[in-house]
């Protein structure tokens, strides 16, 4: 049986956003201070992290975790020194060997972030090793293609894409006033007027609203018949998640968060205290492949549907196992991707082929700025 010989960290420069993303503001829990923009700038330039995880016997896999390179060091200096000669199909072992490890300065963030990017490339290697597509070491595609809705500014491009509908990254926040509400507002009915009246029309607020703006904004916006309001407070207001809910509800509006919750104890608080209408976690923030599937699973026994964060191609292979997960979302962003992905996508369908693994590789148009092998910098 191979084993894990070598663990790398590479380090990429931040993706250049679509223009558009640029001209329209997207609140954030950050923005009432006057620093937001340094803050933001700051953000942007953190760079994009990914983890290349390679066996004795040539076999490699690649995870990553956002644009949050800080995870880098947890890999390179923490998580990949307990990686070296264990078994990488030992991927369940492994999972909790370096969540409990890592418990007096984890459990959620930084630490959640770096098992999720490790936990991704093994089971690409375990898909690599039995020459299969993860999604069939998961039990096999339960649908032949993907619906798909997209995020982001462009709902003109939703609409060329015939995408299911279109989330949009809400500009304004409670420091605004109500010259922030009116512009809310106008930017869903340009939204609505593009996508048509049929269309899902969704808003991600990022964490930047409170309680009383949230139902200010939902009462503003309900006449356009939006599907629902997403992640409007910072994640650790799980009592101003239990009011909001039946709030919006009764606007036929529903409520959904979890993309900044980690791991499956975050995901039953959300849902075992009625948080959520649709539970959103992120396979690169909340555990990895082995993580999200133990949320599906409890989301399942407890009929709440799962729609991930923008999942990246691990996170499509989950989707296409999954019951309880009808659709995805599709970032617009316009930046090119740090991976080359064997899917297709057309008429707003997304089809996974049967490649082996997840049928990733880096992007030679993506280049490493920093690359780590074993704990130390190579050039």
């Amino acid at each position: 049986m191979c084993r894990i010989e070598k663990v790398e960290v590479l380090i990429f420069e931040s993706p250049k956003m679509d223009e558009k993303w640029n001209e329209v503001p997207v609140e954030k829990p950050y923005s009432i201070f006057p620093e937001h923009d340094k803050i933001l700038k700051i953000v942007r330039e953190w760079g994009v992290f990914a983890v290349k995880i390679t066996c004795d016997d040539g076999t490699y896999g690649y995870g990553q975790t956002g644009t949050y390179n800080v995870c880098g060091d947890l890999v390179s200096r923490f998580f990949g020194p307990m990686l070296l000669g264990q078994n990488p199909l030992e991927i369940e072992r492994l999972w909790d060997m370096m969540f409990k490890a890592s418990i007096p300065f984890g459990r959620r963030g930084a630490a959640l972030m770096a098992i999720s990017a490790i936990d991704i490339a093994l089971w690409e290697i375990f898909g690599k090793i039995a020459k299969l597509p993860v999604y069939q070491l998961l039990g096999g595609k339960v649908r032949e293609k993907i619906r798909c809705y997209g995020t982001g500014p462009q709902a003109e491009l939703h609409k060329e894409n015939n995408y299911m509908g279109s989330k949009i990254p809400m500009p304004y926040g409670p420091e605004h006033g109500a010259e922030g509400i009116r512009g809310n507002v106008e930017r869903v009915r340009q939204v609505r007027e593009i996508m048509g009246p049929d269309a899902d029309i969704m808003c991600d607020c990022w964490c930047g609203w409170d309680y009383n703006y949230t139902i200010k904004m939902a009462e503003r916006l309900k006449e356009y018949g939006i599907k629902w309001l997403e992640e409007p407070l910072v994640p650790d207001d799980i009592e101003g998640y239990q009011r909001l809910r039946p709030i919006l509800n009764a606007m036929d509006i529903m409520l959904t968060t979890g993309e900044h919750e980690h791991s499956r104890w975050g995901a039953r608080e959300l849902i075992d205290k009625g948080c959520v209408d649709i539970l959103q976690p992120d396979i690169e923030y909340c555990g990895g492949v082995s993580e999200l599937k133990k949320i599906m699973a409890y989301a399942s026994a407890k009929g709440v549907t799962v729609i991930p964060h923008c999942p990246c191609t691990a996170g499509m292979h989950v989707v296409m196992n999954s019951t309880v997960s009808p659709y995805m979302e599709r970032l617009t962003s316009g930046c090119r991707p740090l991976f080359l992905a064997d899917y297709t996508e057309k008429d707003g369908w997304l089809e996974l082929s049967d490649s082996p693994g997840y049928g990733i590789e880096l992007n030679p148009d993506f280049p490493v700025l920093e690359r780590w092998e074993n704990g130390e910098r190579r050039r």
